[in-house]
C-alpha cells in the first residue's frame, strides 16, 4: 500500500489529485491511502508515522511550502515531497528540503504518474523479514501485511498478495512490527491500520472489504493509535461517537 498525502488549500486541487489517484487505482490495483489537510498547519499538526509522498502547495497564506517541508524533514527524511505551484521561483529553497519534484499548475495525470510510480519504487525499499515455515521461506515487506490471525497452533500472515502459514505465536508478531501503524485489536488478530477503512460496532472494515474483529475492551486503544496513524482529519473524529 502506498499513503499519499495531499495539502493545498484549494478544494478543486484536493479533488483533482484525489481522482487522479482514483485512477491510478483502478489501472494497476494498487491500495493507496488518501491523506488530504487544507492548510500546512493541519499537516503538521496531524502528521501521520508513515507516508510515502506528499503533494504539498507552496504558497500558502500563513506558513508557505518551504517552511511546511522544512519542519516535516525534521520528523520525516524520507518521505517523498512533491511541490505544487504555478512558477519555479523556489527552486534552491526546494533542493534545501531536498522536494523530489515540482507539478506545475494546472496539474496533469502523465507527470502525476510520474511521481507516484517512483514512490511506489521507494517503497519496494523499505523494512522486510524472513518468515519460516513448513512450506518455505517467505520475503514479506511490512507495509504489505493486512493483519495476522490465529489459525489453530499457527498464525496467518495475510499480504496483499498471498497468505503464509507462520509458526510464530501472535505475541513474537506483536513484539517483531514495532511500526506504529500495527496494532492488537483482538486476543487472535493485529491489524494493519494503513488499510483501515471504518469501524462499526465490534467490526473493523479494511480497504480490501475483509472485516476484522475487535475487542471491547480494545476499541479505545484502536481509536487512539487511528489518530496518531491517520489523523484526526481524514476521517476519524466521528468515531469516537460509535457504539461501543
Amino acid at each position: 500500500m502506498l499513503v499519499i498525502g495531499i495539502c493545498d488549500g484549494d478544494t478543486a486541487v484536493r479533488v483533482m489529485l484525489s481522482e487522479f489517484i482514483s485512477r491510478y487505482r483502478k489501472e494497476t490495483g494498487c491500495e493507496v491511502r488518501i491523506l488530504s489537510y487544507d492548510s500546512g498547519e493541519k499537516l503538521l499538526r496531524h502528521y501521520p508515522f508513515e507516508m510515502d509522498l506528499i503533494f504539498l502547495e507552496i504558497p500558502f497564506a500563513r506558513m508557505n511550502g518551504i517552511e511546511i517541508a522544512r519542519r516535516i524533514r525534521q520528523v520525516d527524511p524520507k518521505v517523498g515531497i512533491v511541490f505544487l505551484t504555478t512558477l519555479l521561483n523556489h527552486v534552491l529553497e526546494a533542493y534545501d528540503v531536498r522536494a523530489d519534484n515540482y507539478l506545475i499548475k494546472p496539474l496533469r495525470y502523465p507527470r502525476f504518474l510520474q511521481e507516484v510510480e517512483q514512490a511506489r519504487a521507494r517503497r519496494g525499499k523499505n523494512r522486510y523479514f524472513l518468515e519460516i515455515s513448513a512450506y518455505g521461506v517467505y520475503k514479506i515487506y511490512t507495509k504489505s501485511i493486512l493483519y495476522i490471525e490465529t489459525q489453530g497452533r499457527n498464525t496467518l500472515i495475510h499480504t496483499e498478495k498471498s497468505a503464509i502459514v507462520s509458526r510464530k505465536r501472535m505475541k513474537e508478531h506483536e513484539l517483531s512490527l514495532f511500526e506504529p501503524y500495527f496494532i492488537r485489536c483482538h486476543a487472535g488478530y493485529i491489524v494493519n491500520l494503513l488499510f483501515f477503512e471504518k469501524l462499526e460496532g465490534s467490526e473493523i472494515t479494511l480497504l480490501t472489504g475483509e472485516r476484522i474483529p475487535l475487542s471491547r475492551h480494545r476499541r479505545e486503544e484502536v481509536l487512539k493509535r487511528l489518530e496518531e496513524v491517520l489523523g484526526e482529519e481524514n476521517g476519524l473524529e466521528g468515531e469516537k461517537g460509535g457504539k461501543a
